[in-house]
């Protein structure tokens, strides 16, 4: 039997997440998520909401989230509809809490205040865009590709590969993956930048990280691309309830993955694998996987991958 919907202030619905086992569901856009978020919310659009309530699977308790609280109020009646039976929505949204001083996270971070400014980039490396869109502009004149045949081998818009060329757009994780597929190239291929290869330090405040598209899991390379190394070694992110579905690498790629903070759940083909902090795992990555956040807390991973015949430079 669905319950009623009760609306609830900033420090009720405070209450309510540090408790824990509340399914925190920010509905606003991709574009307002990424302006920064509460803490251990997931995003789930309201068109989406109401396009597929149960892809959204929604938990219970369930604490919906908007930007000042009327479509939070539209989300809960769809919760309600679908039989969720404790249903929370937050008064006066995410700007309520921005105004009330509480923590703000945002994608790929860890939690900040909201007036907390953003890293400052290492100004003696060149920008992930521009070093992006130049390997992508170099490996397609090597193989005499044009836009059209980029777009048709790999699934990305011609005016998308455009941009990523020009160095204007920032692509998703799931867009360089395929066009790394397409070129037949490691992922690492796309992230090499110019210069030596000597010693590197790579500092966090600097930090530039790619994203999935909902904003909800992110990558930081921890090595050099261009140093020619047998191997890739990756800090990853989840948000609270986060999942990144992987399409299978090439035969024979390893991924040794270690949990630095939180839990995972690893969906390997029809296998399902739960990790705890601590917990490594090392498996062949050659078939559909997911990395999957069971929980309201981030998820901070190590992540490690081979390629089948690379030796160490």
């Amino acid at each position: 039997m669905a319950g009623s919907v009760r609306t609830i202030g900033t420090h009720e619905a405070q209450e309510l997440i540090d408790k824990g086992g509340v399914d925190v569901v920010d509905v606003r856009e991709l574009d307002e998520w990424a302006t920064g978020y509460v803490p251990g919310a997931r995003l789930v659009p309201l068109g989406q909401l109401k396009a597929d309530p149960d892809g959204a699977r929604l938990g219970s308790p369930v604490l919906f989230i908007c930007e000042r609280g009327g479509r939070s109020l539209q989300a809960a009646e769809v919760a309600q509809a679908r039989g969720v039976a404790e249903i929370y929505s937050l008064d006066g949204g995410t700007a309520g809490w921005r105004a009330a001083g509480l923590p703000i996270a945002k994608p790929g971070t860890s939690s900040a205040t909201g007036s907390a400014a953003e890293p400052a980039q290492d100004d003696a490396s060149p920008e992930l865009e521009a070093v992006v869109g130049a390997n992508v502009k170099a490996l397609r004149n090597q193989r005499g590709y044009s836009l059209d045949v980029l777009a048709g081998a790999s699934g990305v818009g011609r005016q998308m590969l455009g941009q990523i060329e020009l160095g204007r757009a920032t692509p998703s994780l799931g867009t360089l993956w395929k066009i790394a597929t397409a070129f037949s190239v490691p992922f690492s291929a796309l992230l090499a930048r110019p210069g030596s290869a000597e010693t590197r330090i790579f500092r966090a405040a600097g930090a530039k990280r790619i994203q999935s598209a909902d904003g909800r899991f992110s990558s930081r390379a921890l090595f050099s691309p261009d140093d020619k190394g047998g191997f890739e070694f990756y800090e990853l992110w989840l948000a609270g309830h986060g999942r990144e579905d992987a399409e299978p690498h090439a035969p024979g790629t390893r991924e040794n993955l270690v949990v630095n903070a939180g839990r995972l759940v690893l969906e390997l083909g029809k296998e399902r694998i739960e990790l705890a902090r601590g917990d490594a795992i090392a498996f062949t990555a050659d078939v559909p996987h997911a990395y999957i956040n069971p929980a309201s807390e981030e998820c901070w991973l190590g992540l490690v991958m081979t390629y089948p015949g690379a030796e160490p430079a």
